[in-house]
């Protein structure tokens, strides 16, 4: 009896342990049902929930990209407009996600129209196309002529992809071709910006004029001529 109920156990210890992975695997999303939520996000301005969809190297990249800038350029208005810190100390005790959360609020979310598009926009994915650990998901955004839009104006109908890399067995949504222009572009004014500022330093030393050089001593006086 005592052996009936240990093989019993083992049986079932087995089964569960052959259910787990399917269990598993199906709670794993798909890059379809990653780009879904991307789209929902993006629609919503959910710009916390959106950035836990990105993924962390290309974020890393991104706060990589933004303290170069900061570094090159003593300027700060540009980091209280778009990242609400004082300095480049402060953006580097930001964590990746918190510097895309607050890029894309204060960057992508105030652009001239787009609340208005985000809000009629209807976006449907299509299906994807896997290669590797990437995959390249396609869809379709349909948005209605916005209100004020010149005579003329057409409906947009539009196919794109999302591109998401799979890291660490979960799909995650890639920087898209536009923010990683928008990348280099700032990485390469950094570096002009230091070169010039290189430059300016060594043009001032060269002008500043020697230090005088002391004059000779002077010769002793001569002794008073004898009567």
């Amino acid at each position: 009896m005592k052996k009936m109920k240990g093989l019993a156990a083992a049986a079932a210890f087995a089964f569960a342990s052959l259910a787990l992975p399917v269990r598993v695997a199906a709670q794993q999303q798909t890059p379809e049902q990653v780009a879904e939520r991307f789209l929902q996000t993006l629609k919503a301005q959910d710009w916390a929930a959106n950035a836990t969809l990105m993924d962390a190297a290309e974020l890393d990249s991104m706060k990589a990209a933004f303290l170069d800038v900061a570094a090159s350029d003593t300027s700060t208005a540009g980091l209280r407009a778009v990242f609400g810190v004082g300095s480049a100390t402060e953006l580097r005790a930001l964590s990746p996600v918190m510097v895309y959360q607050r890029f894309a609020a204060n960057v992508i979310g105030q652009r001239q129209g787009m609340a208005q598009f985000l809000s009629s926009a209807a976006f449907r994915v299509m299906g994807h196309v896997q290669e590797g650990d990437s995959a390249y998901v396609v869809y379709r955004v349909n948005a209605p002529v916005p209100a004020g839009a010149p005579p003329g104006a057409a409906a947009l109908s539009q196919v794109s992809v999302i591109t998401e890399r799979r890291s660490g067995g979960t799909w995650k949504v890639r920087l898209n071709d536009e923010i990683q222009g928008m990348l280099s572009g700032l990485r390469m004014a950094a570096a002009q910006r230091r070169a010039a500022n290189s430059a300016a330093a060594q043009a001032g030393a060269a002008r500043v004029p020697a230090a005088p050089t002391a004059p000779p001593a002077a010769p002793p006086a001569a002794p008073p001529a004898r009567p």
